[in-house]
């Protein structure tokens, strides 16, 4: 089988998406696949001819453009197999308010939030706070505000990059992820930050963060989980695999956050931690993402 894998781009989170990208060309050289790594900034219509020349195109890319639908467009279009969801329900998973609006009109909890863009005044209800860019991955822009004299700074360190930024109610709690594999749940993992937040230090640098996979959880709530989980998949329209966070309450009520539809997939990404705990290997994990692909 002949795969293209696509990584780099030229959003924030490009660096990140190498790795991802280096890891995945690893694991479909392990499976026997015909591999072609393609690193690319704007110039991704430079490799169209190698692109209509594979079986699949495994997408690689993280953050703008490579996962807010913009590329899974013009591979529709162009008639491109690639790896996980469509254009119409990237879009929406990339745009956290959008996506908070559909879950929360399902009756699925989500912090309470409001929209700002510059030169915009606001007056949030809650403090403390999270601000961050409203399509943006990585925690790129993302700040804990604690009181109102913070809130300016915040708002345009996440300006920098997006011109909507989302102000969010901190809730206290554990944070949680939980991973779909053909609309199927693996196992939760919790993440235990050294920071306040799981911020772009926490998620890349070793150590600054523990992992616990699989957790201790009451299990009427796992199943709570797990039922939102597969609901929210359905709700925004995704396909293949993805990940959905969560903040979990000191009143064990949880909320979700987002959805993410193109998660970290190095070996010691979330998602593959919870596939290995389910005991679907790294390689594995890759080969049925493709496969889910070719669906």
């Amino acid at each position: 089988m002949k795969v293209a894998v696509i990584m780099g781009g030229s959003s924030a989170e490009k660096d990140v998406s190498i790795k991802t990208g280096e890891a995945v060309v690893k694991a479909c050289l392990a499976n026997g696949f015909e591999v072609y790594p393609i690193v690319f900034d704007d110039n991704y219509k430079d490799s169209f001819q190698l692109l209509k020349g594979v079986d699949i195109v495994f997408n690689g890319l993280h953050g703008t453009f490579g996962e807010d639908g913009a590329i899974q467009k013009w591979f529709e279009q162009n008639n491109i197999l690639f790896t996980g969801s469509d254009s119409f329900s990237s879009q929406i998973c990339m745009d956290k308010i959008k996506s908070k609006k559909i879950v929360g009109e399902n009756n699925i909890r989500t912090p309470d939030w409001i929209e700002t863009k510059k030169d915009m005044v606001v007056n949030p209800a809650f403090y403390p706070c999270i601000v961050k860019p409203n399509a943006q991955g990585s925690t790129f822009g993302l700040s804990f505000v604690k009181e109102p004299g913070l809130l300016e700074n915040a708002i345009n360190h996440s300006l920098a990059f997006d011109s909507n930024v989302l102000i969010e109610e901190y809730i206290g709690g554990r944070e949680i992820t939980v991973g779909v594999l053909d609309n199927e749940v693996l196992p939760i993992v919790e993440i235990l930050p050294k920071h306040k937040l799981y911020d772009y230090e926490c998620k890349y640098t070793p150590g600054m963060t523990n992992y616990k996979c699989p957790i201790e959880l009451d299990n009427s709530l796992k199943e709570k989980i797990n039922i939102d989980t597969i609901k929210i998949f359905e709700l925004l329209g995704c396909r293949g695999y993805g990940r959905v966070d969560y903040i979990i309450d000191n009143n064990n009520h949880h909320y979700f956050l987002e959805l993410n539809t193109l998660p970290g997939m190095t070996s010691t990404s979330l998602l593959p931690i919870a596939a290995e705990s389910s005991g679907i290997s790294f390689d594995d994990l890759i080969k049925k993402i493709i496969y889910l692909g070719l669906k």
